[in-house]
């Protein structure tokens, strides 16, 4: 068998090395499976770790838009929040300040001080409009009353027989405007002049005669002794214009109405006496023989 085969006789191997040849086998074929574990691993490794790159690219980009938005929203409700904390806090600032001066005003009694000053003032005001005002209404009411009184006065002075209070009269009356005034004085002249009217009838007709030589007579004996004599219409005329006693003017008018025969002449209308005198220009000539001693 050996001579057939020419070759040196295969040895048997021993059992530790099959054993040692089974175990390194096994082993590399563990190593290998372990490569491939390892390989799929990375694989799967790598698959995973795109996966999640691509998730966590999501997730930012979501993330970002949220936080933008968020940030948006976050950012005007922030400023409406602000604006209303602003308001509110300006307001309460207000009434707290509002509070604190009205406890001063109270604590102390500024209130009560204010409004004794602006009564004070509103008084003075007040007072000083109604002086104003009662001081405007017044003063016509104040200068009846003076020309009033001075017209009284006129009125005595008539009646005691002196012309200046005529004058004076007739004076207030051509100066005043008040109506009132006026008729007061027109009144008073009335009465002076019938009170002479009276008087001076009576007495010419106790001594006699109503003719206008005995009123003539009459009145020179009326002007008294001393006194020369009116001669005529012209004499009783200057009697009338220039004599300041208003006892021998009255006899006067008197006198003029006999001796003109006009009888609607008033005692005392000196303008009546006038007219007539300048319709009738050579009766009332005087004769240039009564020297008055006034």
């Amino acid at each position: 068998m050996a001579a057939i085969m020419g070759s040196s006789p295969v040895q048997p191997t021993p059992p530790e090395a099959t054993a040692l040849l089974a175990a390194v086998q096994e082993q590399q074929l563990t190593i290998k499976e372990s490569q491939n574990e390892l390989q799929v691993a990375k694989s799967h490794y790598a698959e995973l770790l795109a996966y999640f790159k691509h998730l966590v690219w999501l997730t930012g980009g979501a993330l970002g838009l949220i936080i933008l938005v968020g940030g948006y929203i976050f950012h005007s409700n922030l400023q409406d929040t602000l604006r209303d904390i602003q308001q509110k806090a300006t307001q309460q600032a207000a009434e707290e300040a509002h509070k604190r001066v009205s406890e001063a005003f109270e604590e102390k009694n500024i209130k009560a001080e204010i409004a004794a000053v602006a009564n004070d003032k509103i008084g003075k005001i007040t007072d000083k409009m109604i002086e104003q005002q009662v001081t405007t209404k017044l003063q016509p009411f104040e200068r009846r009353l003076l020309l009033i009184g001075r017209i009284s006065e006129c009125e005595s002075t008539m009646r005691a027989g002196f012309r200046d209070g005529y004058d004076e009269l007739t004076h207030i009356l051509a100066e005043t405007q008040d109506s009132e005034v006026i008729q007061f004085g027109k009144n008073t002249l009335e009465r002076v002049a019938r009170h002479y009217e009276v008087a001076r009838t009576r007495n010419f007709e106790r001594f006699g005669g109503a003719s206008p030589q005995m009123k003539l007579q009459q009145l020179n004996a009326l002007i008294g002794l001393g006194e020369p004599e009116a001669l005529n219409l012209g004499d009783v005329v200057q009697i009338i214009n220039t004599h300041r006693e208003l006892n021998y003017v009255s006899g006067a008018f008197l006198a003029f109405r006999e001796m003109t025969g006009d009888k609607d002449i008033k005692m005392f209308d000196f303008t009546a006496v006038k007219a007539w005198c300048a319709a009738h220009d050579p009766q009332c000539k005087p004769s240039g023989n009564l020297v008055l001693h006034q």
